[in-house]
């Protein structure tokens, strides 16, 4: 079994992984956005711009998921466990 560390490591990264994605997500709306407003092809802007939908979204349910886990894990082990 993983000492508390290295769980609260493994949380953590899912955490960092949720930010990543909703950054890029956001970014990458921007953009669409942008294509949108100066593109010619409205089409693929749109398409653009659901794909980064789908990255916030998905940002988002992991980031759900990461505060759910490091709840579980802080009433189980203390709130300060595996901190270093």
């Amino acid at each position: 079994m993983p000492s508390l560390i290295q769980q609260r490591m493994a949380l953590e990264r899912i955490r960092t992984s949720a930010i990543v994605w909703t950054v890029f997500g956001g970014f990458w709306g921007l953009l669409s956005i942008a294509n949108l407003l100066v593109g010619t092809e409205p089409t693929r802007g749109a398409l653009y711009l659901a794909v980064a939908g789908g990255l916030i979204a998905v940002g988002l349910v992991k980031m759900r998921r990461y505060r759910r886990e490091i709840t579980a894990f802080a009433v189980e082990n203390s709130p300060d466990a595996g901190k270093r």
